[in-house]
Order: structure tokens, then C-alpha cells, then sequence
């Protein structure tokens, strides 16, 4: 988990989405780099995102699994 968010923090891909308090919410979910692959947009607007927040989390992440 820890390994997952320094990864997330550092990522130039990510610096252009508001990613709100993503980080603390992959802590308390206890979210690994297995699981993050595996998130939807749905799942992010779960956790308090806006549906635009998401819809970028999720096409960023379908980025990663290329």
C-alpha cells in the first residue's frame, strides 16, 4: 500500500488530476497495487470523487494496464 501511493505521488501522469484525499482513502481501504489496477470510475465515486475525478482515474489506470 505504502509502495502504491509513493508510486501514485510521483507519477508526472497523475499531476493533472485532482486527486483529492485519494491517498488516505487507499489507506483506510487498504488498497494494494494489485487492487488499484482493478478499480472503476464507480468505485472512485464511491470514495467521494466527482464523476469527473473518476472517469480520469479510471482511464488513467487503463493507461497503467497497457
Amino acid at each position: 500500500m505504502e509502495s502504491l501511493i509513493k508510486f501514485l505521488r510521483e507519477d508526472s501522469k497523475l499531476k493533472h488530476i485532482e486527486v483529492g484525499d485519494l491517498f488516505t482513502k487507499l489507506e483506510e481501504k487498504k488498497i494494494t497495487g494489485d487492487s488499484f489496477l482493478k478499480l472503476s470510475g464507480w468505485d472512485f465515486k464511491e470514495y467521494g470523487m466527482s464523476l469527473r475525478q473518476a472517469l480520469e482515474l479510471e482511464d488513467y489506470i487503463k493507461e497503467l494496464c497497457e
